[in-house]
């Protein structure tokens, strides 16, 4: 009888030790992942501002924003203000370039 108390507490042991092992893996990959899933928000956002905050879920409201702000400007800058520019082309366009690198830093 004592035997198997003894054995059935060494099989709890073991549990007790893989189960620990297994939530230590656990919140190894669920890190891994996080820092996985932040890299590639990081990298959208910087071919399409915006776009890294759905793909973090981060802010839905705040990557909706900043899609419509630098949209909404190069619609503007092509179609308004460029035509009539002279040599200061690339000053006018600074307002976007701002929204873009403030859009990666908050991803970031």
């Amino acid at each position: 009888m004592k035997e198997n108390q003894l054995q059935g507490l060494k099989t709890d042991g073991e549990l007790q030790d893989l189960k620990r092992e297994l939530l230590k893996e656990i919140d190894v990959l669920a890190r891994e992942h996080k820092s996985f899933k932040k890299r590639i928000s990081l990298i959208a956002n910087f071919f399409i501002p915006g776009i890294g905050f759905f793909i973090y879920g981060k802010s839905f409201l705040q990557g909706l924003i900043t899609f419509v702000l630098f949209e909404a400007y190069n619609l503007l800058y092509f179609l308004k203000i460029l035509p009539g520019l002279g040599e200061l082309k690339f000053l006018y366009y600074m307002p976007a370039i701002v929204i873009w690198f403030v859009s990666l830093f908050m991803v970031a």
